[in-house]
Formats: C-alpha cells, structure tokens, sequence
C-alpha cells in the first residue's frame, strides 16, 4: 500500500483491524495493530478497543485483559467502548469475577457504566450458572440510576432456567410486565421450558397461552416441549391444541405430530390419529424429526 502510494495513517489500520474485528479474527486483528506499534504508526483508544472487541468475539479473555493493559502503558485512555468489549469477553467465558472486577475498574477511571456494561455482567452471571448473583444485579442497576431493560430481565431469566428455579424465573417475567417492559419470546421460552421441565405443564401451558396472546415470537422448542409433555400426561386435547399452533405458524415438527399421534392411539382415538397424521402430510413444510 505504501508502495502504491495510498495513505497508511491510523485510520486505515484501525479499519482493517475492525475487519478482522468483524470476522472474529483476533490474531489477524493483533497482528496489524503490533505492526502499527512495531512501525511508529500512531495508536489511539479506537485501535485498541478493537482489537479487545476481537478477542472477546473469539472467546480469549486473557488476551483481551493483556491489550488493556499494554493500552495502558502506551499511554492510551480507556473508555466506555474499550470496557463494554473487555467486559463482554468476561461474559463469554463466564467468568463474574473478572467482569465485576473491571466494572470497578472502570468506575474508579471515572468511566459510567452503560446498560450495556451492566447487562454483561449480569450475562457472566448467567454463563456461570450463579442465578443469585445474576439477580443481584438488577437492584444494582436501579441502585446506580438505571433502569433495567429487556436483556437485563431476559439474560435473568435464563439464568434462572439454567439453574432449574422456574419460579425465580416466572418472577422476573412477572416483574417484567410491573416495569412496563415487554417480554419476548426468549424470555416467555425460558419461563416455559423452565416450568416443563420442574413437571409444572399446566402452568408453562398458562404462560405459553399469554406469549401467544401478546404475539411473541415463540420458537418451536418451546411449542414441542409443552406439546409433548402434555401429550405424555395424556393431556390429549392440549396437546393437539398446541400442535395446532405451532402448525399454523409453520414450527410444528414431525417428532410433534408423532408425539400428538402416540398420545391418541393410547387414548383409544385411532380414527383421531389419522386424521393427526393426515394433517401432517398435507403441510409443505419439510419435515425434519
């Protein structure tokens, strides 16, 4: 490129580091800011924060805390970005401890916490399985000014999904709708996956019937785990109401027409099998068990 004549000043290494960024190549992303560093092109807060950006997207927390700390000693300001990434890579490798740690680093450099900052914390929480800790922080955020979002109450309720407390998580979904917030249907997935698999089916059944009243974008797997465990209780008639559903929204798979199809034969309605089965052979949608 020099030889060519085009200008090679920091912006143009900065946009080929956010590239490599992008695709989450870290080393590549490294290599072109020590090349900036090695050839006395000058480094700013932007060249740096990327790069901890592409180590977080490639899951190394040790070399992304490694570049805040040679940032540091080139005499390079952190901010909100640079913290937000780094924070971020404490998240997925779920480690709270380190991301609790450079959120009071942050703060004592004089750098406010972000929703963003806040709900990576909590995010670290979740991947560490620690609902506790996870829910902690949502008073901490309304403790520091803040009010806590959708991603704040849903990275909470899949954390208490993930520690197999549906009713913490039935709680916060609840707290949801109190705060004005509106529940996606991530969050009414975890309630009801949550409840399913605790043997509450009614319940997940009562829940999985509100996501459907306010039009969340409910997934299959949350349609195909109440269907089924309704169809296994012998629940017939939910059961199939939910196959129903999930069959006009086109979620509907062949492991639940079977499920619905079994339940019936074992109620003694083979004539209501066949006509399950025949549904599911009319539908265009490619099934897959």
């Amino acid at each position: 490129m020099r030889r060519a004549g085009l200008e090679t000043g920091t912006a143009m290494y900065n946009t080929l580091i956010s590239a490599c960024a992008i695709c989450a190549d870290a080393r590549r992303a490294e290599h072109w800011l020590r090349f900036m560093i090695e050839n006395g092109v000058p480094t700013d807060v932007v060249s740096y924060s990327t790069v901890i950006h592409a180590c977080a997207k490639s899951n190394n927390l040790h070399r992304a805390e490694g570049w805040l700390e040679q940032m540091r000693k080139a005499g390079v300001q952190a901010n909100s970005v640079t913290y937000n990434s780094l924070i971020n890579a404490c998240a997925r490798a779920g480690n709270p401890d380190s991301a609790e740690a450079w959120l009071r680093d942050m703060e004592e450099s004089g750098i406010s916490a972000t929703m963003v900052t806040y709900n990576s914390v909590i995010n670290a929480c979740a991947k560490a399985g620690n609902s506790d800790r996870a829910e902690s922080w949502l008073a901490k955020i309304r403790k520091a000014g803040l009010v806590p979002d959708t991603v704040s109450y849903s990275t909470v309720i899949h954390a208490c999904q993930r520690s197999h407390r549906p009713h913490r998580a039935v709680k916060w979904l609840e707290e949801m709708y109190k705060s004005g917030e509106t529940p996606n249907g991530f969050c009414f997935g975890a309630v009801v996956q949550a409840l399913v698999r605790a043997g509450e089916v009614s319940h997940a059944s009562r829940w999985l019937e509100e996501a459907v009243k306010v039009q969340a974008d409910v997934s299959a797997a949350c349609f195909g785990c109440v269907l089924s465990a309704c169809a296994r209780a012998g629940d017939v008639e939910t059961a199939e109401r939910w196959l129903n559903e999930a069959a006009k929204r086109g979620v509907a798979s062949a492991a639940n027409y079977a499920a619905v199809a079994q339940a019936r034969t074992k109620a003694g309605a083979p004539g209501r099998t066949d006509e399950v089965r025949c549904k599911r052979e009319k539908t265009s949608r490619p099934w897959a068990s």
